[in-house]
């Protein structure tokens, strides 16, 4: 690009010195010195899902992969930016613009950097490594009641487009459904979100549309949105290694909204919301259902909502992925919805709807994470009893950083609830943390769980496409509070852990393979010699 300016520098000689500052972009600001200077070119570096100049992925299977996949087209990622050319750099935008791109499911990374500074205007790059969006997806079990199987063929990133599609079909001896899942953050390169879904079953039909303008940044200043959804699913109850219930749930729900962002500064943003939300659950029996189901709810209400969105992150690497740049939000979020309708809404009955979330990080010297999280769920009717479900939650969180591949991780949950249908019913067992425990091994309306992890991140990369880390653990807790369940000891266990995260398909998906044996209630029913579990998780 030829370049009248003398007062201009490269900011770095080679695009393989842009690529290689990617882990010092999460350390150090690049843009120190620049802010206010003109955005005077953006140019894009599109990069393909196997890196040709790496040896160890410079081999003709890779290769040939890289031409059966078509990388995210330059314009779908200049749709999601947050500044133009022509304008003043800002820092911040340039920092949330980042966000964003990590956050897509069909890039493994993302990062901006200056490439040529002059006097008072600056070329930046925006670099994108795209993830491996062709995925085949295939389940089979069998258990007592019979086999569960599955298939599907997901493409996260048609044509480089962005537009992610999903094709499945389960058979079990419920119900057999053929499923079409169609999403895009930015469809058509707006900033309209949309989420099409149907299912053809054999008992009916499942639906969700979700089209909206949502607060994709923080300096969004409004924002809107519909969503309705028709979804049924056998709810299985189970306790102490067994199935005692069984029962098919009709989940309805439509919502209409509207926001404003009322305040916005350089530290936070104030929002608030409006709508109205209308929410049905039904129940019907099966031929496996053993027990009472639960009674019938409506809920149509208008409501209003507040936001408080702190304007601070931090990037950082191995907390809950495996050798992948990691945004997480530090200082205080919150946000707080209420809604209020009487029975000229065709409720049953007077009806107060609540719900709400607090979050609180710090950080102390890059090397100590702690977290608090609250929320809450419930409703209160004026004459109705036995339908006031209320759910409250606290969690709190700590990661400590020895160095950049051994962590210490400490987490405690502890849950209450309050006339609680039998499919809201707090569970203790593995998918709960108490991975030395069957699934839903203990049921209550309180629950507690305290873990801790010794976790390694290892630069171990199997053929350049999958990473490896390890844990040991420990975990306490349990769940009570129900008088038909009986007693419920304290459960405990310790064990190890394989944790496996492909570098290549879209950030979230870590293979936990965890070996835990039980030490307490060992002789009680249903309690292994150990507890054998393999499935994909969100988080380390």
């Amino acid at each position: 690009m030829s370049d009248s300016d003398a007062s201009c520098e490269s900011f770095y000689r080679s695009y393989q010195k842009v690529a290689d500052i990617k882990d010092s972009r999460i350390k150090f600001d690049l843009f120190n010195g620049l802010e206010g200077k003109k955005i005077r070119h953006i140019q894009f570096n599109t990069l393909s899902v196997f890196d040709e100049e790496d040896p160890d992925e410079n081999n003709r299977l890779y290769l040939f992969l890289n031409k059966l996949h078509f990388n995210t087209r330059p314009h779908v990622v200049r749709a999601q930016l947050l500044f133009n050319e022509g304008e003043a750099l800002n820092i911040k935008k340039i920092e949330e613009s980042e966000r964003i791109l990590r956050r897509r499911p069909y890039l493994t990374n993302a990062y901006i950097v200056p490439i040529r500074v002059c006097a008072t205007q600056v070329d930046i790059m925006v670099v994108t490594r795209d993830a491996w969006a062709l995925e085949p997806q295939l389940s089979l079990s069998k258990e007592s009641e019979g086999t569960k199987s599955g298939f599907a063929i997901a493409d996260g990133n048609i044509f480089g487009t962005g537009n992610s599609l999903t094709i499945g079909y389960e058979e079990n001896t419920q119900r057999n459904l053929i499923s079409y899942d169609f999403s895009n953050p930015h469809i058509f390169n707006s900033q309209i979100a949309t989420r099409l879904y149907y299912a053809d079953t054999s008992d009916g039909r499942d639906t969700i549309v979700d089209i909206s303008h949502p607060f994709y940044s923080l300096e969004t200043p409004w924002a809107a949105g519909f969503y309705t959804q028709d979804v049924s699913l056998i709810q299985l109850i189970r306790h102490m290694d067994e199935q005692i219930n069984e029962f098919r749930h009709q989940s309805m729900s439509n919502e209409i909204y509207f926001g404003l962002a009322t305040d916005i500064s350089s530290s936070y943003t104030r929002r608030w919301l409006v709508g109205v939300t209308n929410e049905e659950d039904n129940f019907f029996v099966t031929d496996d259902t053993l027990q009472s189901i639960p009674a019938q709810r409506k809920a149509a209400y208008p409501w209003i909502e507040y936001q408080f969105r702190e304007s601070r992150f931090g990037v950082f690497k191995n907390v809950n992925q495996i050798q992948r740049p990691e945004d997480i939000a530090i200082g205080h979020n919150f946000s707080f919805r209420v809604g209020y309708a009487g029975t000229q809404f065709d409720n049953p009955d007077d009806v107060v709807r609540y719900l709400g979330d607090y979050t609180h990080v710090r950080v102390f010297h890059n090397q100590h994470i702690f977290e608090t999280s609250i929320t809450v769920d419930g409703r209160r009717h004026s004459k109705l009893e036995g339908v006031d479900s209320t759910l409250w939650g606290l969690s709190l969180a700590y990661n400590y950083f020895q160095d950049d591949k051994r962590r210490w991780y400490l987490g405690f949950r502890y849950d209450t609830g309050q006339d609680l249908a039998q499919y809201e019913e707090l569970t203790a067992g593995d998918i709960t943390g108490l991975r030395g425990y069957p699934t839903d091994y203990q049921r209550g309306n309180e629950r507690y769980v305290f873990s801790i992890e010794r976790r390694y991140f290892s630069d171990l990369h199997i053929f350049n496409l999958m990473r490896v880390g390890a844990v040991v653990f420990a975990d306490v807790g349990k769940a009570w509070g129900i008088e038909q369940y009986g007693y419920s000891p304290v459960l405990s266990n310790v064990g190890i852990g394989l944790r496996l995260s492909s570098s290549k398909v879209r950030i979230g998906n870590v293979v936990h393979v965890d070996f835990a044996v039980p030490t307490s209630a060992r002789n009680a029913e249903g309690v292994g010699e150990y507890q054998l579990t393999v499935g994909a998780e969100s988080k380390f």
